[in-house]
């Protein structure tokens, strides 16, 4: 007898997710600023031009090929046809990539700063041949930072946008309710609140399981955690210490290693010739700020605050090279007898703030393990709790000096090594940790540098440099958690840029 096969599944019944912040702007959406916070959750209306399966393995999307020219000038991608945009708004062509890229470049049009300080510098055109071929081109040999940045794990990843849409409703309308063509589609978002998602029956590829998924904003541990305990939410983003007491309850749960790289920043690390210039600030000397890094014993951190779901780092962010270094190891003898040498035998007082960043967990006890370290050295820290958004204008404007704060970085993707052009040069604008005119020449080389290999050397030099001189107190890089219902069935997202909400199952469908 003829078989007939079982139709696929439907999306059918509500996901509903509790985060602990969804995006601190009031709209998202690729032409955003790119906030991290939210590029995980509008990241499954979108497809992207290639996807990574781990450690920069590019696999095809949008983009079912693509070829770097010889001389790294350029990258041409060959696009996938008949990708539908949704509420009919028809074909995604080579138009629509062309257009996404120039429109998150445009200060007059996107708010992705970011994209602009990463990759403005060596952007020079796009350029359509026919409608599956679009090529983009460079100032300088770095073609594969473009492969990386259209990949979906990305941080600033482009989700390819309608060019009809916005040409038709305006860019204000278009970011408000949000078209792409990936499985889910927008339905509402209200800052602070929710996000909401609809499932497509169809998709090139994957039907999601779950019919909507609601991201729900609930920036109280103890109420998320009630949340997934009731049944309130089928998945909670927890902290280590909650996720412990959840796993033994028998909720799944799921992880991504080192996410969240803390640490502390010196700041008033100026050039003498800056108005806020200190020369007597204790950590302009090499030998305090060794002493301040030695004092700090950080696999305990990991595994008394954290409950192991955290690794000592050796840098204040992540890259391949900071990663082969070794964290700074922890000997209280050896600071002290550092501290004696510059001259403070006795220690000294130090303001430390302590800056309530979205996602960071336990940070008040990790900023108060710290501070007792201090003082077993003899350094006293006063600590002061502190939003970033209040003091953010001192830190730009270098007003901060003799403050140490904590800071938190997201692991990025490739390339890596951009993140010091934004915080250790003496022209930093976005946040100013660190200067030296050595640095600055660093940081110059590397703006400047014309190929692949140019940019990877000068960018390990860099690493190595900041290293060398403790310029930063690196701590820990901390996994993202989150526990799962008994309605969630296989879900292990791989990166923390993009969750993998579309190919999260329903428990029901593997019985």
């Amino acid at each position: 007898e003829t078989t007939i096969p079982a139709a696929p599944a439907k999306p059918e019944g509500t996901l509903t997710m509790a985060v602990q912040a969804i995006s601190m702007q009031p709209w998202i959406g690729p032409f955003s600023r790119g906030m991290t916070t939210s590029k995980a959750y509008w990241a499954p209306i979108y497809d992207f031009l290639v996807m990574d399966e781990g450690q920069d393995d590019y696999v095809p999307s949008l983009a079912k090929s693509w070829e770097i020219a010889p001389d790294g000038m350029s990258i041409t991608f060959r696009l996938r046809e008949g990708v539908q945009f949704q509420d009919g708004w028809g074909e995604m062509t080579s138009e629509d990539v062309k257009f996404t890229i120039e429109m998150a470049l445009n200060p007059e049009l996107g708010d992705c700063q970011l994209c602009r300080n990463s990759f403005g510098a060596i952007f020079d055109r796009v350029e359509t041949a026919g409608p599956y071929e679009v090529t983009v081109y460079l100032t300088r040999a770095r073609a594969e930072d473009v492969l990386g940045w259209m990949c979906s794990d990305h941080d600033l990843a482009l989700g390819i946008s309608s060019k009809a849409y916005y040409d038709a409703v305006g860019v204000t309308e278009a970011n408000e309710h949000l078209i792409g063509s990936g499985p889910y589609q927008f339905v509402e978002f209200t800052h602070g609140n929710k996000l909401v998602l609809e499932a497509l029956d169809e998709h090139w590829r994957t039907a999601p399981a779950f019919r909507t998924v609601v991201i729900k904003e609930v920036p109280e541990l103890t109420t998320r955690v009630a949340m997934i305990q009731t049944g309130e939410a089928d998945i909670a983003e927890v902290m280590p210490e909650q996720a412990v007491y959840l796993e033994g309850k028998g909720f799944h749960i799921a992880s991504i290693p080192a996410v969240n790289y803390n640490s502390i920043s010196l700041l008033g690390q100026w050039l003498p010739e800056v108005e806020t210039y200190d020369p007597e600030l204790p950590w302009l000397d090499n030998k305090v700020r060794e002493a301040m890094n030695l004092a700090i014993n950080r696999e305990e951190i990991c595994q008394t605050i954290f409950r192991g779901y955290a690794k000592p780092v050796s840098m204040n962010f992540y890259s391949p090279w900071a990663e082969a270094l070794e964290s700074y190891p922890y000997d209280p003898e050896r600071a002290r007898q550092l501290l004696a040498e510059a001259g403070y035998p006795d220690g000294f007082d130090v303001e430390m703030w302590n800056i309530n960043w979205a996602g960071m967990g336990e940070v008040t006890d990790m900023i108060f393990a710290v501070q007792g370290y201090w003082e077993e050295i003899g350094i006293d820290a006063k600590i002061t709790p502190s939003n970033v958004m209040a003091v953010y204008g001192d830190i730009v404007y270098r007003k901060t000096t003799g403050v140490c704060l904590n800071y938190n970085q997201n692991r990025t993707k490739a390339p890596y090594g951009q993140a010091p052009s934004s915080w250790a040069y003496s022209e930093a604008d976005i946040f100013p940790m660190y200067e030296s005119a050595e640095f600055d020449l660093l940081v110059e080389e590397y703006e400047a540098a014309f190929t692949l290999e140019e940019k990877d050397s000068v960018a390990e030099k860099r690493v190595q440099y900041l290293y060398d001189h403790y310029c930063f107190v690196p701590l820990v890089g901390v996994d993202k958690v989150w526990a799962a219902g008994e309605s969630v069935g296989e879900w292990q997202p791989r990166e923390w840029n993009y969750l993998d909400l579309e190919y999260l199952t329903r428990a029901e469908l593997q019985e």
